[in-house]
């Protein structure tokens, strides 16, 4: 409990669009799991979407949960905010923006953290960090499609991703041969697909109308392949605690299906403990410099991330293992999800993904 024994609010920050659901949001069951873990802490956990704000009277429409059961009611606007809106394209985004950023630079409002830019602004900020450079793949912003040649006479395999897209949608591999070029991926949908372009010029046209609504970079594609060709990567969560100090909360392995471009659970990938993959497919000795490298970034990126960009409270860090055993960082997610450590069964390490924002909002709210 709080030291005055007030409750305090902590408002989830949704952008939902699917009303006819209920509650109409995402991510319902690890909410609940923080309205419980407040109630601890003597906060009251709310859901809320910002544009149902009612500034005139400065209360919004909000989702609470009590005894396994979510009820609706009228709050006032919560004073600290933990943002977990998600965007499923451009115009999502666009359409929520002013409402979001109306929250966020309202003085009476605080923030648990401020969302990061795209996959391309976050590259530029670690990129200047002499010894975080060397693990991150070149990056390049993939305006219009003849943006492409450089880099494919550079690479002859490059990836192209949307820059704030998430769950592997949208992500293409494409590879130059002598005499096509064959592009795998998966939809703006999340469904796979396999593609054979003959000519420079229909393989630009393609490009252009699959960039035309939607930002886009490009890297390098690396080869982050198991023995049996089943893509992966490790996916680690790095959390603030109750002393506001970064914490690693848990890492994972995500599997991919094989020959598939992506791990992405979302996308069919699996869940699996990242001591024992790690022991399976390399030796001792690598396994420990893998370790320690890993260890090294869990703890130097989300400081300087943060020094570079403002407030966090967690990150989601993805980082690729080669071939050659060189570790990259793919991708920084300042809403990370948690359901990897659900089905990989450590139980202990999805417990304190939930207790780690409560607890950092009531060090935030008692400062």
């Amino acid at each position: 409990m709080t030291e005055n024994n007030k409750i305090n609010t902590l408002g989830i920050m949704v952008c939902y669009e699917n009303v006819k659901r209920s509650p109409p949001f995402g991510e319902a069951g690890f909410f609940a799991q923080l309205a419980i873990e407040g109630r601890k802490w003597g906060l009251e956990v709310c859901v809320f979407n910002p544009a149902k704000v009612n500034w005139k009277t400065r209360t919004v429409p909000a989702w609470q949960c009590r005894q396994n059961f979510w009820e609706k009611a009228t709050v006032p606007v919560p004073v600290l905010v933990y943002d977990r809106c998600y965007y499923i394209n451009g115009n999502h985004y666009l359409k929520y923006k002013p409402y979001v950023s109306k929250i966020i630079n309202d003085p009476r409002i605080r923030l648990l953290g401020r969302a990061l830019g795209g996959k391309y602004q976050t590259y530029l900020i670690l990129n200047e960090h002499p010894e975080i450079r060397s693990y991150l793949p070149e990056t390049k912003r993939l305006v219009h499609a003849q943006d492409i040649w450089p880099f494919l006479r550079k690479y002859t395999n490059i990836l192209i991703k949307p820059n704030g897209g998430s769950h592997g949608r949208g992500v293409i591999a494409i590879t130059r041969t002598p005499s096509h070029f064959l592009l795998k991926g998966r939809t703006r949908l999340n469904e796979p697909f396999s593609l054979r372009i003959h000519s420079p010029v229909e393989l630009m046209r393609w490009i252009e109308q699959t960039i035309r609504h939607t930002r886009y970079i490009m890297q390098p594609l690396l080869s982050l392949f198991t023995p049996d060709h089943r893509p992966f990567d490790v996916r680690i969560l790095v959390q603030k605690n109750y002393r506001k100090e970064w914490e690693t909360t848990g890492l994972a392995i995500r599997v991919g299906k094989p020959n598939s471009v992506t791990s992405n659970l979302h996308g069919g990938g699996q869940a699996v403990s990242f001591k024992n993959f790690l022991h399976q497919h390399y030796p001792f000795s690598e396994a420990e410099k893998i370790t320690s490298i890993i260890r090294f970034l869990s703890e130097t990126v989300p400081p300087f991330i943060e020094q570079n960009h403002g407030p966090l409270v967690e990150l989601g860090l993805d980082l690729g293992i080669d071939q050659q055993g060189h570790v990259w960082i793919l991708e920084v997610n300042s809403k990370p999800g948690r359901s990897i450590f659900l089905k990989t069964g450590e139980l202990e390490v999805r417990r304190r993904a939930v207790q780690f924002p409560i607890q950092y909002a009531y060090a935030l709210l008692n400062s």
